[in-house]
This record gives structure tokens, C-alpha cells and sequence, in this order.
């Protein structure tokens, strides 16, 4: 297996605490891998046709959304689990806080072999050329991005976080998102 190198940008940023301008780190991808791809790499060297390993996939789906829908943590193996969370702001008052306030969430704990190989990853600088090459690949990295003030920042809306795909904290910790589970570490993802 080869080694993750990670692209790394400095990427402009405005604190939500202080206002004041400043820079934060941000990932840039290669692009999606798309499904399809999944399915076709997943299906070399195998007797399996993409189409059965679609559909697998697909039915395996179906009963982890409908895991979810009863309130359990869906184990995937060696993918990780999924566990069903939620985040709001801190209330003083317990009586402050309403159900309105309070925002779903879906928290991802990796593998360990995944977690592996993002925390082995080599990090680099990225150049000029690779900030243009992921506008093209659709720039949708979920570590931040665009002009959402402090994207990068994990911690959800409380730390600034608040854009699409931020990671708030691990619900095992009792974070802003309150919930709990079997594990430490993990991410939320909006």
C-alpha cells in the first residue's frame, strides 16, 4: 500500500473570536473518487461484475440508513463506524435551550486501518498549480475551503467550523454536540 501525501494550502481565514485576518491550513484532493470508480477498483482481480459489487454495496447501504433511522451505531468493519449524533450552542440555563436549536448529525470513527493511513500521511506544501487543479476537480474538500470564517477549525459552530463537511468534536468527549458512544476520537460531519 502507498504512503497518503497530503497537498497542504495556506489557506485565509478570519478568527470568529476576534475578527482578525490571519491563515489556517486546508487540505486540496485530487478530486471524488466517484462510486462507480469504487466499484470497478473493488471488483479487480475477483470473479465479482461491477454490477453485482454495485448492488452490494448498494443493499448494504439500505440497512446501515436503516440502522441509523432505529438509533443504533452501525459498525462497518474495517471502514469504521457511523453513529448518530447532534451539536448545538451552550445554553446557561438548561431551560434557555430549545429543541429547535438542536441540529442532527452524523459522526464517522474510522478504522483503524484507515486512521492509519491519515495519520501516516506525508505533508507537503502545495503549489500555485495544485490551488488551480483542485478548483477544477470540483473543490470540494471537506476540510474547510471558500470564506467560511475559521472552516478549518474543528469544533462545529462554537469554534467557527460551522461550513459544509466541518468536523466537530468526538461525542465520546461530551463536546458541543452532546452525544456519547462505545469510543474516544472520530469526527462529525455536518
Amino acid at each position: 500500500m502507498s504512503t497518503l501525501k497530503l497537498k497542504v494550502s495556506k489557506s485565509g481565514r478570519v478568527n470568529p473570536v476576534t475578527k482578525k485576518k490571519g491563515f489556517a491550513a486546508r487540505v486540496l484532493t485530487n478530486g471524488t473518487a466517484e462510486f462507480e470508480d469504487i466499484v470497478k477498483e473493488a471488483g479487480r482481480n475477483t470473479t465479482m461484475h461491477k454490477a453485482e459489487l454495485r448492488m452490494a454495496f448498494e443493499l448494504c447501504m439500505d440497512s446501515v440508513t436503516e440502522m441509523l433511522k432505529q438509533g443504533y451505531i452501525v459498525d462497518l468493519g474495517p471502514i469504521g463506524k457511523i453513529y448518530p449524533s447532534c451539536s448545538s450552542g451552550w445554553y446557561e440555563k438548561e431551560e434557555d435551550m430549545k429543541l429547535s436549536d438542536v441540529k442532527a448529525q452524523l459522526y464517522y470513527r474510522a478504522g483503524d486501518e484507515v486512521e492509519a493511513a491519515i495519520k501516516s500521511a506525508k505533508l507537503v506544501w502545495a503549489k500555485a498549480s495544485d490551488e488551480d487543479e483542485e478548483e477544477e476537480n470540483g473543490g470540494d474538500t471537506p476540510s474547510g475551503g471558500g470564506d467560511t470564517p475559521g472552516g478549518d477549525t474543528p469544533g462545529g459552530d462554537d469554534n467557527g467550523g460551522g461550513g459544509t463537511g466541518t468536523i466537530t468534536p468526538d461525542p465520546g468527549t461530551g463536546g458541543d454536540n452532546g452525544g456519547g458512544g462505545d469510543n474516544g476520537g472520530g469526527s462529525t460531519v455536518d
